[in-house]
């Protein structure tokens, strides 16, 4: 549910209401980052309610066809274990959990685990492929990075032990998961890329000389203008990278800055030596992807979600601009068409986290990402 205030009477009302019909309830929160200064004081509040619960915040909510720039939107779900908070992701010391217990006690089930990490840590992938190695595909993830508009690195995760950064905070429901990831970003030449220099999000060298360099002349020979240091996050929004995936669509890698050694800045980490494709795409390629999405997650006819999340790229909202809600209204009719009922909603995020289908979690960007949840 939507709430568009964040006060102790509509908090309070708006989770132990969803809470009531579950033994053991947990509630996954995705605020507003016009809220975040409230974080401290919402923890207590929380921890009153004696109600587990994992958050965090975001340049934007999505509420049915809407993008929201202030409120919550709150989801309770039955749990079957306890919140589980992976911090000192800014470090090589993290500890990848173990969930054996977990795993033994569902072993005939998929469950989901819901996640929100820090977009901006050092380790945000290198966390997940921990998680995969661990699960493998005995759990569905679903999930998006933390963080602010202006992209500063600052505290976006929250639980009952405070409101932190360089973490990852991961909730456990025994409801099973339907996922669609698609992106709609198209590759301007079939010349691969290669990343020849890298360290983690950073990215030295593409074709072994300067990474800007060949960005720069690889968005020229496309047929655009000069791109400039000081312009560079407006043209980057348009320009993404695609790691290649056998078989699969490109996973988007989202450049967000470059400094004056002409390293490029990710979203993401680039693993070195990697195939990369420049990529570009427009409204109605993003839209169509969208809507893809939502035709990819559907469930058995006759059969309902008890909830439909959506996660949906900050970036995207840049490079949609006002048209940006046309890609909900896209993704809310085509579930409309298939008979849910369940209204999406989720947040605006800094990377999107998801199982590929039952191959592999990824961390991806400038993606949309809607899960249909159920019994």
């Amino acid at each position: 549910m939507y709430i568009d205030r964040i006060d102790t009477a509509s908090l309070t009302e708006a989770i132990t209401t969803a809470a009531a019909p579950y033994d053991c309830p947990v509630a996954v929160i995705f605020l507003s980052e016009k809220h975040a200064d409230a974080v401290p004081d919402l923890i207590d509040r929380l921890k009153a309610l004696a109600v587990p619960f994992i958050g965090g915040v975001f340049p934007a909510l999505i509420h049915g066809e809407r993008a929201c720039h202030e409120g919550a939107v709150i989801k309770v779900f039955p749990s079957i274990h306890a919140p589980v908070v992976v911090s000192g992701l800014d470090g090589e010391d993290y500890a990848v959990p173990e969930l054996a217990d977990l795993l033994e006690a569902n072993s005939e089930n998929q469950p989901t685990a819901i996640v929100m990490m820090d977009a901006m840590t050092a380790n945000n992938t290198a966390l997940l492929s921990g998680l995969f190695n661990h699960v493998g595909n005995k759990l569905h993830f679903f999930g998006g990075g933390t963080g602010y508009s202006d992209l500063q690195h600052r505290p976006s995760v929250f639980t009952e032990h405070g409101f932190i950064q360089d973490a990852a905070v991961i909730a456990f429901t025994a409801l099973k998961s339907s996922i669609g990831v698609r992106h709609g970003w198209q590759r301007t030449s079939d010349e691969p890329i290669i990343a020849t220099r890298t360290h983690k999000n950073t990215v030295h060298e593409l074709n072994w000389e300067p990474a800007f360099d060949v960005y720069k002349a690889s968005i020229k020979a496309y047929g655009q203008v000069d791109m400039m240091p000081d312009q560079f996050y407006a043209t980057s929004s348009l320009f993404p990278f695609g790691l290649f995936r056998e078989g699969q669509e490109d996973v988007v890698r989202d450049p967000i800055g470059v400094n004056d050694n002409g390293d490029i800045q990710f979203v993401s980490s680039v693993p070195e030596n990697s195939v990369l494709h420049l990529l570009h795409g427009n409204s109605n390629t993003l839209v169509e992807a969208a809507s893809m999405a939502a035709d990819d997650c559907q469930l058995p006819h006759d059969q309902q979600a008890s909830h439909c999340l959506i996660i949906d790229c900050f970036s995207r909202t840049l490079a949609l601009g006002d048209k940006f809600e046309s890609e909900l209204k896209a993704v809310s009719d085509r579930l409309n068409k298939h008979g849910q009922q369940a209204v999406p909603e989720g947040a605006v995020t800094l990377g999107e986290i998801s199982s590929y289908g039952d191959d592999y979690l990824e961390l991806f960007n400038k993606t949309v990402v809607i899960g249909l949840l159920h019994d």
